[in-house]
């Protein structure tokens, strides 16, 4: 049996912030990992490279919890305070397109070495490939492992992550000790994942990647409601549609699947229709002789283009000077308002991100306490809290775990 001050369960990018912090002022600190490595999941994130943090951190880019407890959180290690600390551990930063920060060098692993040297260096215990398999309290926290071992803890954080990318290590197993304890779990849902949709057309365009603007909308009144909207990069798959813009509908059409909802794309977002009208009417104008599928391949590929012309009935080889006004304003309105309806999301495993968690409610945002039970915290995607993609999520993580550490070192 071992005894240390604080123990943490889950040795994802929370749970490595957290043991770090948790180490200052003298305290004895065990970092508990089911995985034979720590940080799985930082170093599969932004396509292995690690999109750390983001410059542009916001409240309102995030889901679940109400504002207010997600601005103290994240204001108590901030993207600024992220950076310079990760700077101060040796590892250069760089910023990208829509103030996504990276390591400099490009690999996810850098990240991982340097909190690796950092736990080291503050002298936290490892114990990796080991499960956890009942957690009790009395006057300390007792938690017993698969293999046998048993650790004793003053003060525990658990930060064992959602049920997302769940061969990475997240297995949900947090929510039942959380329930346990008498916190709230709310809805459970996949967050920033594909979705899939009944039209069969879909499968004609595998493969075809585009730039356009996605919502998804409630269709239970009159007027369609968007509930959710993101432009970005939309992937056609064989199931349905993929990319940063089509997972960023996930939890949105998770939680409302059972209503009239659909999925509509703006292949041209930044023109309203009567400019786009006049563009395809100046091309056509142009290039006559052309068929109607090759003058719009310059807009749109080829494949996409000639299967959303036949879904409208307008044959794709037609010659572009015999298309008629009534044509062309059907074509517009089509490209600017492609309707799909969504059957659901893929699966847990193939998420980045859990929508829902342990409700906020029970937890304070100035230490990540429990307001259930004294000497426990909770940290990271365990949390009702969910971002958008872009480095968002990672900040949460960092942000909740820092503060989590730092206030279960600073406490008696």
């Amino acid at each position: 049996m071992s005894e240390y001050n604080i123990a943490i369960i889950g040795g994802g990018t929370s749970g490595c912030i957290a043991a770090i912090m948790a180490s200052q002022n003298e305290k004895s600190v065990i970092l508990i990992e089911r995985n034979d490595e720590i940080g799985k999941k930082i170093l599969v994130t932004g396509n292995s490279r690690c999109n750390l943090t983001n410059r542009k951190i916001d409240s309102s880019r995030y889901h679940g919890a109400n504002p207010e407890f997600i601005d103290a959180v994240l204001k108590s290690f901030d993207q600024n305070k992220t950076i310079r600390y990760f700077e101060s551990l040796g590892l250069k930063t760089k910023e990208e397109d829509n103030g996504r920060i990276f390591p400099a060098g490009d690999k996810a692993s850098d990240v991982v070495a340097v909190l690796n040297q950092k736990l080291k260096k503050n002298n936290v215990v490892v114990e990796l490939n080991s499960l956890v398999r009942k957690i009790e309290k009395d006057k300390q926290w007792k938690i017993k492992l698969e293999n046998g071992k048993e650790i004793i803890a003053d003060k525990l954080i658990i930060t064992t992550g959602g049920k997302a990318a769940y061969s990475l290590g997240s297995s949900g197993d947090g929510y039942f000790w959380a329930e346990n304890f008498g916190h709230t779990i709310t809805e459970l849902n996949p967050s920033l994942v594909p979705i899939e949709i009944k039209e069969e057309w879909i499968k004609k365009v595998q493969g075809v990647k585009i730039v356009a603007k996605i919502s998804t909308k409630l269709s239970e009144s009159v007027t369609p409601i968007a509930i959710q909207e993101k432009t970005g990069d939309v992937l056609f798959t064989h199931y349905g549609i993929s990319g940063p813009a089509a997972m960023a509908q996930g939890s949105a059409v998770a939680k409302n699947i059972f209503k009239m909802i659909s999925i509509n794309i703006d292949l041209f977002p930044t023109i309203n229709p009567n400019q786009l009208d006049n563009k395809i009417k100046y091309i056509f104008n142009n290039n006559g002789a052309k068929s109607i599928k090759n003058n719009l391949s310059h807009l749109i590929p080829l494949k996409l283009i000639t299967t959303l012309l036949n879904n409208i009935n307008i044959d794709p080889d037609k010659k572009s000077a015999e298309v008629s006004k009534n044509d062309r304003r059907k074509i517009v309105k089509y490209l600017k308002d492609i309707v799909l309806t969504p059957t659901g999301t893929r699966p847990f495993k193939e998420a980045q991100v859990t929508s829902g968690g342990i409700d906020v409610r029970g937890i304070n945002s100035k230490t990540m306490e429990s307001k259930k039970v004294s000497n426990l915290y909770f940290a990271g995607e365990i949390i009702d809290v969910d971002g958008d993609s872009g480095g968002f999520n990672l900040q949460w993580a960092w942000s909740s775990g820092h503060l989590a550490g730092y206030s279960a070192s600073k406490t008696n």
